[in-house]
């Protein structure tokens, strides 16, 4: 197996914000979520202090501060390791015939796209661009608004923490795009537990990754409209991108592996099949050539034989085909609604008071 060449400023490819904060101030995973809470700390209670009006207050800020930026800033940090580690793992199942075209520049090159960091980055200007809109048309009015430097603090970190999430996910996609074309090269063993082959264990822990990450987010925006008066329109932005990002990120790599592993389960059973098959024949001809139907030694090798090919391909059949057990489906959406759970009872509670006042 070569060495792989691949390095975490490869994953981050030209990304600006990865050279700004990694290249040039030389933060680690750590130094990320100091810069966050330190930022937040300094919008949302030195500056209104010094200022003398009433600091950040209100739940959804607080949890902002001390949980969603410093937590985007983190895994955005910690991401590119944690991709090595999928390529490092899927190359480990390469054919030995292919071990020595693993495409590792073409993996730089993708990555190294524009369009990965682009598009986190127009997610993290529309973010902000709805906080500065409302601002501005409020402006002197609380702690966020005060004046235009404390505008440009408070929502330059959210466009910072906005963009950062954005490129969490299109790193998260381009990463198992990639996964297609690697997968091709791959041979993995079929096994009845999947967590004890590696690469299955990787990718799923790959996809939890980015689930736990949407579950911090989630919290955010299932409070806001019981502890605050959302902006409808930036509210329902958050709401459809997260409804549709979390489930398209969370399977997206796992259908890549599921994809090879059908692949695979099938050409073994096609293999089974006309072995079973040239098995049959081979009984065929010699009960053909036999008139006296001597059931001798013969017979049972070429029956046994069969017995056995038989067997094995019930127990391929009742191998997985996926790189988990089913009930992640639950916990997956469990996942991604329990943040609403609140403002769905709110709501239930709600028609339900209607209802018994009407009446």
């Amino acid at each position: 197996m070569p060495a792989n060449p691949l390095t975490t400023k490869d994953i981050q490819g030209s990304d600006p914000l990865a050279k700004l904060f990694f290249n040039a101030f030389k933060l680690k995973w750590f130094g990320m979520i100091l810069f966050f809470m330190f930022a937040g700390f300094l919008y949302g209670y030195v500056i209104p202090t010094l200022l003398s009006i009433s600091p950040a207050s209100d739940l959804i800020t607080i949890i902002n501060i001390i949980l969603v930026f410093p937590m985007a800033g983190y895994y955005y940090a910690y991401q590119p390791k944690s991709i090595l580690r999928i390529y490092q793992s899927v190359t480990r199942f390469f054919k030995e015939e292919n071990l020595d075209s693993i495409p590792y520049e073409k993996i730089k090159k993708w990555h190294a796209k524009s369009i990965w960091w682009i598009l986190g980055i127009a997610i993290g200007l529309v973010s902000a661009g709805f906080g500065v809109l409302n601002a501005v048309a409020n402006i002197g009015t609380s702690w966020e608004n005060a004046n235009w430097v404390q505008i440009i603090l408070v929502f330059g970190t959210r466009f910072l923490a906005m963009s950062m999430i954005g490129m969490i996910v299109t790193r998260h996609i381009a990463t198992s795009m990639a996964l297609t074309e690697l997968f091709q090269y791959t041979e993995f063993p079929l096994t009845l537990d999947t967590d004890k082959i590696e690469v299955f264990s990787t990718v799923k822990r790959f996809s939890l990754e980015i689930i736990g990450v949407a579950a911090i987010i989630g919290l955010n925006l299932g409070l806001q409209p019981i502890v605050i008066e959302v902006p409808i329109p930036e509210y329902i932005f958050y709401v459809v991108m997260y409804f549709i990002l979390v489930p398209i990120t969370f399977f997206l790599p796992l259908w890549q592996v599921h994809h090879r592993m059908v692949v695979i389960k099938q050409n073994m059973l096609d293999k089974l099949h006309k072995d079973y098959q040239e098995e049959a024949e081979k009984l065929y001809n010699t009960l053909a050539k036999d008139t006296k139907k001597d059931l001798s030694s013969t017979y049972l090798k070429q029956t046994e034989s069969m017995i056995s090919i038989k067997q094995a391909i019930e127990l391929i059949n009742k191998s997985p085909d996926w790189p988990f057990e089913g009930t992640i489906f639950y916990r997956l959406i469990i996942t991604i609604l329990s943040p609403f759970f609140l403002v769905i009872f709110e709501i239930f509670i709600n028609i339900m008071s209607d209802f018994v006042m009407g009446g």
